[in-house]
Parts: C-alpha cells; sequence; structure tokens
C-alpha cells in the first residue's frame, strides 16, 4: 500500500466517521495517526516490509526523497500529526464554526490520494522537511 492509497483510507475513514456521527471513529483514527506521527511506524511502510520480507531500501522508505532538506523530519510524518491535530481542535468544542474542519480535511485526503498530489506535503517539504 503506498501513501497515495493510505490518504484515501484515511480520508474516507474520516468521512464515514463524520457521516455515522462514531465519536469512537475518529478517536481511533486520531489514535492512529498520533501513532504513526509519533513513531514513524506508518502502516503502508509496514505493509510493504511484511509484503516483501525484508527492508527493501527505495527511496520512499529511506526518506531521501528531498536530498536538500534542512530539517530531518519526514513531511509525510508531519502531515499525519497537522491531520490529527486540526481533528482535535474541530472537536474539542472549541469554536462552533469548526464543525466544516475536519469534513475538509476528510476530502482533502481523499482528492490527495485520487490525485496523488498532496499540498500539505509539498509545502512541508518546500519547507524543508524530507
Amino acid at each position: 500500500m503506498s501513501e497515495k492509497n493510505f490518504r484515501i483510507v484515511l480520508g474516507a475513514w474520516l468521512v464515514l466517521g463524520l457521516l455515522l456521527n462514531s465519536v469512537h471513529v475518529i478517536y481511533a483514527l486520531l489514535a492512529l495517526l498520533f501513532f504513526e506521527g509519533l513513531t514513524n511506524l506508518r502502516v503502508p511502510r509496514v505493509l510493504v516490509r511484511a509484503r516483501s520480507g525484508a527492508a527493501s531500501g527505495t527511496l520512499e522508505e529511506t526518506g531521501d526523497l528531498n536530498p536538500n532538506a534542512r530539517v530531518s523530519f519526514e513531511a509525510e510524518r508531519a502531515l499525519r500529526l497537522i491531520v490529527a491535530t486540526l481533528i482535535i481542535i474541530s472537536m474539542s468544542g472549541v469554536a462552533d464554526f469548526l464543525w466544516l474542519l475536519p469534513w475538509f480535511v476528510g476530502f482533502a485526503l481523499i482528492g490527495a490520494g485520487l490525485s496523488g498530489i498532496c499540498p500539505m506535503v509539498l509545502a512541508l517539504r518546500w519547507l524543508g522537511l524530507r
């Protein structure tokens, strides 16, 4: 499973949780996102390693997609932390007008997965993340 496909899964998971109005589904997604963001054990990478039987050292796995990176923190990892933070902020009940934010994030993840272009990852890489 690639990062592109996993973005579709994350977006669909979030939209489905919002449609069903299930807080437990959304909290499970948040737990997964924070776990992946903090530990850098991402589901697509783990599935590729499990399928191949050994670590295959591709550019995507080693994180050398941007050799001119100023910060040794991966953009995909930062994306997961940013998405989880945006969802927590909108679900915390601080402001009622933020109900649109998780919907936007969910559909943005689905769009990024379908198109293969994630503007947030591109912006994070432009800022210097790997």
